[in-house]
């Protein structure tokens, strides 16, 4: 006979960030609605949340439950327990770096510049192409780990490194091991159209044929191993037109594939009303757009991916959160960590940018990274929130007020990190 999953309790929290209510995705107002609890407790079985509700009733809910020595983990009313970060944006399947494009950023070379010398997403192509499963595997692991001390314990991941069938699917192989073999929630997205590849710029004729090479080979291929979740194309500047965008998306959805598009990032280059056309589940930077696009995402229930730390990386605008919050654009904020434009691997520092750069509110960036980023992984009903019956992904903050994640930027606030119910990560001082 199955023994009954064990009971525990994380009691005593200063506050529970619930996010309590819809398992849609949350725009306009309903951003700001944390559900916030205090002085309250979170009770769990196994890897499912069964509670939450105030401290001083915890005792009566346990003899109900007819639980005996549960594993209580007592915050003293001075630490924060919140849902766990959803990075619904990375590219961490790489070998390599781009140490060396350093000074060049920051004595003003542009992304496209370097991009137009065989810099950039081709130097990493380059590396990873050289790469075997096993050394993406040990690579891609690291970073996840990093990542879950910081508070991540679920995150997409693309390809884009290989710009050929055999790297981009030793790319999403490499993902799908790790998940499986490290017990991480992962989502992947082929984006075999992440650049024109180097042979292939300055000629036409070359430049379509890699098009159709992503369309009939690399996505028939990864569809057949169900090797990605989703697909998603560079539509903009120096990048793929919209056109041929267009092309790749549709196909990607005839092979049963969800669509993600990164969007707008350089310039007004049609992305994000393309990706409201065609159902995209999200459009990702979106820094050059207007009220035309906002009312096409907003139409759609496209949900905004902003990616605040690769504006901080390159020196570029912002994209401007506010305006997409107003419009009733569902927003989600993600890291965009990947080799050149944005290596960062702290998530809790995106909330803060997507503050102090895209102009949202504590609360709205806080949903952003949660409740937001589940949703737009497909994962709304089973994560982001802290609620009876949702897998038990949370993190225990050092301090007695959430909105520290905003006004300590960067700071290593978190405490610990619960994922399914099992603490997976500590940062405490003993």
């Amino acid at each position: 006979m199955n023994k009954p999953p064990k009971t525990w309790v994380l009691h005593r929290a200063a506050q529970v960030v619930t996010l309590a209510g819809t398992a849609a995705p949350r725009s306009g107002p309903a951003m700001s609605e944390l559900g916030l609890l205090r002085n309250a407790s979170v009770i769990g079985q196994g890897d499912r949340i069964t509670w939450v509700g105030p401290s001083d009733t915890m005792d009566r809910v346990l003899a109900g439950l007819g639980v005996q020595e549960p594993n209580i983990m007592d915050l003293h009313h001075d630490l924060v327990v919140m849902p766990a970060f959803c990075d619904a944006h990375t590219h961490i399947a790489w070998v390599g770096d781009r140490r060396d494009e350093l000074d060049e950023r920051l004595r003003g070379a542009s992304y496209e510049a370097i991009l137009s010398r065989g810099g950039g997403i081709l130097s990493t192509v380059a590396s990873t192409r050289q790469a075997s499963v096993e050394q993406l595997v040990d690579a891609t692991s690291a970073r996840v780990y990093r990542m879950l001390n910081y508070g991540t314990t679920t995150l997409e991941i693309k390809s884009g490194y290989g710009l050929d069938l055999e790297t981009e699917l030793r790319q999403l192989r490499a993902a799908k091991f790790v998940a499986k073999e490290y017990k991480f929630r992962i989502k992947t997205t082929c984006l075999a159209a992440h650049a024109v590849p180097e042979q292939a710029r300055g000629n036409a004729h070359a430049r379509a044929r890699f098009v159709e090479q992503v369309c009939q080979e690399i996505l028939p291929a990864v569809a057949r191993e169900r090797l990605a979740d989703y697909a998603d194309v560079f539509c903009d500047r120096g990048a793929f037109t919209s056109e041929e965008s267009e092309r790749v998306l549709t196909t990607a959805k005839s092979l049963g594939m969800a669509l993600r598009v990164h969007a707008n990032e350089l310039g007004p280059t049609g992305g994000a009303t393309l990706a409201a056309r065609l159902g995209a589940v999200t459009a990702d930077h979106l820094v050059y757009i207007d009220d035309d696009d906002r009312r096409a995402l907003a139409n759609a229930g496209t949900i905004a991916v902003l990616l605040p730390g690769t504006s901080l990386v390159l020196g570029s605008p912002f994209a401007d959160g506010r305006a997409l919050v107003d419009a009733g654009v569902p927003v989600a904020v993600a890291s965009d960590c990947n080799p050149g434009s944005c290596p960062m691997e702290n998530l809790g520092l995106a909330v803060a940018l997507a503050c102090y750069g895209n102009r949202l509110t504590p609360a709205e960036a806080i949903c952003a990274v949660t409740h937001n980023a589940a949703c737009s992984l497909g994962l709304g009903r089973k994560l982001g929130r802290i609620e009876p019956g949702l897998c038990a992904d949370m993190l225990v903050l050092q301090t007695d007020d959430v909105r520290d994640l905003v006004y300590l930027p960067g700071s290593l606030l978190v405490d610990r990190v619960m994922q399914a119910g099992t603490v997976r990560a500590t940062n405490r001082l003993e």
